[in-house]
């Protein structure tokens, strides 16, 4: 996807070519008032609309720390001037451009109908349903990317419930209260048909956390303590902490940690085998 927040070579030539057919048509406007529908006046306001469009990201990129990824995709924007620039942009400047495309449509087909001799000659006609077109290819393109962004943040919501679901005292203690806080669609992992993440109810269904008691079989013999370091955090896992055993391979995890893991991937960290499946088969 191409950054939306640096200027182009089409940028120019859309700036000069807009700037050109505005300044052109100042000359011609007292034609153009004979007109039985004021479809100059609908150019105007498009272009206004399209310059508009163009240099929001642009603007808004100035007052954002973070610049990852696409500007409009991200519909959760840190700062107040970005994130209100993107709604802006979806709920209300997109929308109106829209409605106003088709309404230049209905205009310039009653110029066309009742008075086409108001329209100058030269490549006016021409020039105008050439806009209208790619008007209505650049609605097309930006709603794509509105439903996109929408689709993100309906991602990030589903993602967010998922975490909340898994969380409890452990995981809150460990890994702070905001934890499940997405902070944008660069958060999301990318999808991957072969290595997808439990449900909070999948997980949930796996055994029990249990108490880790960190001793070894013989510790009636030589009190040995066993030591473990979970493979997640890196951090050794303390006596008394809740763990959970994976069925299948066995390998052992806090819980805090290996519950975060499985909405991401129901495979084990260490050995790669579905979890899922070894809880079937214990």
């Amino acid at each position: 996807m191409t950054n939306q927040a640096q200027l182009s070579l089409n940028d120019g030539v859309l700036f000069v070519s807009l700037l050109y057919s505005a300044v052109d048509m100042q000359f011609e406007w007292e034609a153009f008032d004979r007109c039985s529908s004021p479809v100059h006046k609908w150019l105007l306001v498009s272009y206004v609309i399209v310059l508009t469009i163009r240099l929001m990201p642009l603007v808004g990129m100035q007052f954002t720390s973070d610049n990852a990824g696409d500007f409009l995709l991200n519909l959760r924007q840190k700062e107040v001037v970005p994130r209100m620039l993107v709604y802006f942009m979806w709920l209300i400047v997109l929308p109106f451009y829209a409605c106003w495309t088709l309404l230049g449509s209905w205009w310039l087909r009653d110029v066309m109908t009742h008075t086409p001799h108001c329209i100058p000659t030269g490549a006016h006609t021409c020039f105008i349903a050439f806009f209208q077109v790619l008007s209505y290819l650049w609605i097309l393109i930006h709603a794509a990317l509105g439903g996109m962004a929408w689709m993100l943040e309906r991602r990030l919501r589903k993602t967010e419930t998922d975490y909340n679901q898994v969380a409890d005292a452990d995981v809150i203690a460990r890994w702070g209260a905001g934890f499940g806080q997405m902070a944008g669609y660069m958060s999301l992992s990318e999808p991957n048909t072969k290595r997808q993440g439990l449900s909070p109810t999948e997980i949930a269904t796996l055994p029990e956390a249990e108490e880790w008691l960190g001793v070894s079989e013989n510790a009636e013999s030589h009190g040995d303590v066993v030591e473990h370091e979970c493979s997640i955090c890196l951090n050794d896992v303390q006596v008394g902490e809740r763990v959970r055993r994976l069925c299948g391979c066995g390998h052992v995890f806090h819980k805090s940690c290996i519950d975060l893991w499985l909405l991401r991937n129901a495979e084990c960290p260490l050995c790669k085998r579905d979890v899922k499946a070894g809880a079937l088969q214990a």
